[in-house]
């Protein structure tokens, strides 16, 4: 069972997979993002669901709902809670949103290095 840190790994490990993949098409972090933050693959944002079945996004998020760490994420970005009533799938992607948040920063530097490391690209 994940725990608010496992989610944080897993959307690092898809985000920066992501980034890998096409981060070298866009010329400024902000575009990432908007990108990442759409991508099924990372968030499930763009489509309402990462993992297209409702019992894996229970499952996924079965340890989560009682982690205070994202209970208070939750408050943070306006949630009175864990959104549980939005279901299964809405936690997931939500958390995961979130994570891509708190990762911002350090998504970004991994971008950058790309960039440098390559003719061209995140500069």
């Amino acid at each position: 069972m994940m725990d608010w840190n496992d989610y944080m790994g897993e959307v690092r490990a898809d985000a920066l997979e992501a980034v890998k993949e096409y981060g070298g098409d866009f010329e400024e972090w902000e575009s990432v993002y908007d990108a990442l933050f759409i991508n099924d693959s990372v968030t499930g944002n763009g489509s309402g669901s990462y993992t297209f079945s409702r019992a894996e996004a229970a499952e996924n998020v079965a340890g989560i709902i009682w982690d205070d760490d994202f209970a208070d994420r939750c408050r943070e970005y306006g949630w009175d809670g864990v959104p549980t009533k939005e279901g299964p799938e809405a936690v997931d992607v939500i958390a995961r949103c979130i994570a891509l948040g708190e990762l911002s920063g350090e998504l970004c530097e991994a971008w950058e290095a790309a960039g440098a490391d390559s003719e061209g690209g995140g500069e």
